[in-house]
């Protein structure tokens, strides 16, 4: 309550470097700019080892790195009133990362962004993103926002790939993928969809067409319903080998499981049925959950209930 009251004006710019051996450290940094009503201490979450966090700037002086309960401390000999800016250089924490050993990709609900990197990690303290990563020149990447830059010559045998501001989100929405994927887009009235993914099978791969049809209704039917256009840059989605759930809601790379998404090649209709409710839900959470969101993790059920109720219309 203390950090939302008196932090505002909250943005993150994130840079990853990400190695092709998963067994290789992630290097982070992220630059946060906050508005303080008063000079007081700024207290961020990182849940992972303290040695994790290699340096520690604050409005652009180096200062010294005081972590305490899975907490950043950042004193007040270099903070003042208004705009702040504090930089971090970090490892980033393996648990949300999700490596494998061609692609990656984060999961950050509900409350582990902090284990990735040092953040306001409460849903009510929403926050302009924006995005950098440093990957092998093979992969691919996608996240929340669109492709800005793609830089293939400044590093060796890798590329940085820069995103777009992301619209005001929740630590929790924050999202990329990358590694070795195939991307199909898709076009109807103007709005453009692109379907990540990593499968082989022709069969399964010709079914594209069809569920990118099924989110291209899915979002004018909310729109028409809601009466509210959809309130982000773009819907991408990135279908991910076993993935944990049925999808996620990430705003701009939503993920969705190949289980539910591929179907067989003769599918029921309960099947059929299944994956068209699925990608209402996750659809219905762009209105539901991402553009209105819940002020702490105790409600998320109410997301839930709605995505569900529009999932089922």
């Amino acid at each position: 309550r203390q950090r939302k009251q008196d932090i505002s004006n909250l943005q993150y710019r994130l840079k990853f470097r990400i190695p092709e051996n998963k067994q290789e450290e992630v290097i982070g940094k992220v630059q946060i700019t906050l508005k303080q009503e008063k000079v007081q201490p700024v207290v961020l979450d990182f849940r992972e080892d303290p040695h994790k966090v290699k340096q520690l700037k604050v409005n652009g002086r180096p200062d010294s790195i005081r972590i305490s309960n899975e907490h950043i401390v950042v004193g007040t000999d270099y903070l003042k009133k208004g705009a702040n800016e504090i930089e971090i250089d970090f490892i980033a924490g393996n648990q949300s990362l999700n490596r494998n050993d061609e692609f990656l990709y984060t999961l950050l609900v509900p409350e582990r962004a902090r284990t990735l990197f040092p953040c306001f990690d409460q849903p009510d303290m929403k926050s302009l993103f924006t995005l950098s990563l440093e990957v092998p020149s093979s992969w691919q990447a996608v996240a929340n926002g669109a492709v800005e830059q793609v830089d293939s010559t400044s590093v060796a045998g890798c590329k940085r790939i820069s995103f777009r501001e992301t619209e005001p989100l929740s630590t929790y929405l924050f999202s990329f993928v990358a590694g070795k994927l195939t991307r199909e887009t898709y076009s109807r009235d103007g709005r453009n969809i692109s379907i990540y993914h990593r499968e082989t099978d022709p069969k399964k791969v010709a079914q594209c067409p069809d569920i990118a049809s099924e989110v291209f209704d899915a979002l004018e039917w909310q729109e028409e319903y809601t009466q509210i256009p959809y309130p982000f840059a773009k819907y991408d989605l990135i279908i991910l080998p076993e993935f944990q759930f049925g999808g996620m809601e990430h705003t701009g790379a939503t993920l969705y499981t190949d289980g539910r998404m591929f179907l067989n090649e003769n599918p029921t209709l309960n099947e059929r049925l299944a994956r068209s409710s699925l990608i209402a839900h996750e659809t219905s959470h762009m209105w539901f959950g991402d553009f209105v969101t819940m002020e702490w993790f105790n409600d998320v059920w109410t997301k839930e209930v709605f995505a569900n109720y529009y999932a089922s219309q």
